[in-house]
Order: structure tokens, then C-alpha cells, then sequence
């Protein structure tokens, strides 16, 4: 029963590697006739191959050399076999030590959580196509956190506060320990998110006015700065939720769970994130919440930026 199982595995990994392999081939050949990463100039030559048998390439103005994976977030990681059973396993959270111990990926602690942020910056930007038709918006926030830095223990606090012994901030209310994130959704799945240096209303229709199509609905709470996104765009807005009621049948029902979603996984499963990858998280979770794949998918994402 072993040697079936080894021979599974064998086969496996092969095929995921070959899986690399192949995007990695069709990275070079994109690379070819396309202008130079450093210096513009379209006068690339190839230049020999690197160890894992993918086309280099230099360029005759600036003399400088590039792979298939410069400029990309795949850049100088090594154990390349495994990406695409990491990337695979992407689709649902899953904790760095049980990738280590069930999963076969036998790498350090820090390299699989280098490899998770290096795969997730993809995921952070919005899409190109804006929100249309009915749309929902409004703010979450969270605990401003600087999860493994050791600033507390040198003298060089990140923020001017003690350090939480038990999570909890040292102030009640809003304020300077909660990193707003403003969330936008429609009906069609599109969901665009980022994070807001504070709650003004320009802050808020400065990152939203370019997410909305003209002539949409515009559903939030009672923040006036969607009111006066909805007045730029050329959008109607309604008030979804007035003294507990909910205002001409509509909700923003969607978004809250949207927003749990990803405060479960953030908080709970994740047990706290360090407030520099927060957005990574978040976009993660949309990728989860979209239902769109994984694996090959990603990894072409990953290497088409």
C-alpha cells in the first residue's frame, strides 16, 4: 500500500511540476519582442538558459539580464516543484504547520509564510470592471496590529501605546488603534476593498467614486460620504438601514456577511494578522468568496504581472 501511495505521489508532483514548467515557458515566449523591464528599450536577445532550463534574456541598451520570473512575485523563490501544490491548497485556509505535516510542502515556518504573502499580493488590487446595478458599501474595522515585530522588546515601539497582552485595544471607541477598510459589492459577485487612511467623507469618495457605474443604487448606512459619492457618480442612494428598519425593502445584509467572512478568518482562523498584510487577507478572502479557482489559475496571474 506504501509503494501505491509513493507512486501517487510521484506522479503528483510531476505533473504539477510540469504544470510550472509549462507556465514558465509561456512567460519566456510572452517576453520575447516585448520592451525591457528596466529600461523600456525593445531590443531584448536571448542569453542563455537559468538552472531550471527557462530562456534568458538581456538587453543590448542597458546590458541587463532577466528570467521568467523578474518582476514577478515568484522572483528568486526556490523549490519551484512545489508552487503548484502550494497554490492549490490556497482555496481554504489551512495553518503553515499542518502544510508541513499533512501536506507534504517539508519547508521552514518563515518560507511558507514568505511564499503566502508573496502569492496573495496578486489578489490585493481590484478589478478593472466597476460596480454596477444595485450596489452595497460601507467600513470595517480592525485593530491596528504589528503581529511579529519585535519593536516592543527592542525599544522601538511601531506605535506609541504598550504593548496588548490580550489583544484588546487600550482605548474604547474609533480611534488611532482601528484600521478602517471600506468595502464595496454588487449583486453581479464584484466585490472592490481598500484601506482607508481615516473615515472623512473625502477619504471615502476619493477610493470609491472610480468603482461605480453611473446610473447604480447605492445602499450604505446612514455616512453621508456616500451620499456624496452617489451625487458624483451620478448614482442614486438609499439609507438600507433607518431607526432598525430596514428603508424601502433593501439591506446591506450582503456586505455584513462579507465582512464576518473575512473577520472570521482573520480574527479566528488566522488568530490575528500583523496590519501590513491586511488587505493581503483581504484579498484572499474575496478570491475564496468569488469561488474562482486556484493553482494553475494563480499561478498564471502570478506571473502575467
Amino acid at each position: 500500500m506504501s509503494d501505491i501511495l509513493d507512486i501517487g505521489d510521484f506522479i503528483a508532483n510531476h505533473v504539477q511540476n510540469q504544470a510550472v514548467q509549462v507556465a514558465l515557458t509561456k512567460r519566456s515566449q510572452a517576453m520575447r519582442g516585448s520592451p525591457c523591464i528596466q529600461c523600456g528599450f525593445a531590443c531584448l536577445v536571448q542569453w542563455g538558459r537559468a538552472n531550471s532550463g527557462t530562456q534568458r534574456f538581456k538587453c543590448r541598451n542597458c546590458k541587463a539580464t532577466f528570467g521568467a520570473t523578474t518582476g514577478t512575485p515568484l522572483y528568486r523563490l526556490r523549490n519551484r516543484h512545489l508552487w503548484s501544490k502550494y497554490l492549490d491548497l490556497m482555496n481554504r485556509h489551512i495553518p503553515l504547520r499542518e502544510l508541513q505535516h499533512h501536506h507534504g510542502i517539508d519547508l521552514s515556518l518563515p518560507t511558507l509564510h514568505r511564499w503566502r504573502h508573496r502569492f496573495l499580493t496578486v489578489l490585493v488590487s481590484n478589478p478593472a470592471q466597476k460596480l454596477a446595478g444595485m450596489i452595497e458599501a460601507d467600513e470595517k474595522f480592525f485593530r491596528t496590529s504589528f503581529k511579529g515585530t519585535r519593536g516592543w522588546k527592542r525599544g522601538a515601539r511601531p506605535q506609541d501605546r504598550r504593548a496588548r497582552r490580550s489583544g484588546g485595544a487600550s482605548q474604547r471607541g474609533l480611534g488611532s488603534e482601528q484600521v478602517p477598510v471600506l468595502t464595496a459589492l454588487d449583486r453581479s459577485g464584484g466585490i472592490c476593498q481598500t484601506q482607508l487612511p481615516d473615515t472623512k467623507w473625502s477619504s471615502i469618495s476619493t477610493e470609491m467614486e472610480p468603482w461605480v457605474e453611473a446610473d447604480s443604487l447605492i445602499c450604505s448606512d446612514g455616512n453621508g460620504a456616500y451620499a456624496r459619492v452617489a451625487k458624483a457618480t451620478g448614482c442614486e442612494h438609499m439609507v438600507a438601514k433607518k431607526g432598525g428598519q430596514n428603508a424601502g425593502g433593501l439591506s446591506i445584509g450582503r456586505i455584513d456577511a462579507y465582512h464576518r467572512d473575512v473577520e472570521n478568518l482573520i480574527n479566528r482562523r488566522c488568530m490575528g494578522v500583523g496590519t501590513r498584510y491586511l488587505m493581503n487577507y483581504f484579498g484572499w478572502a474575496r478570491r475564496i468568496t468569488q469561488h474562482k479557482p486556484f493553482g494553475g489559475n494563480l499561478l498564471a496571474e502570478i506571473l502575467a504581472v
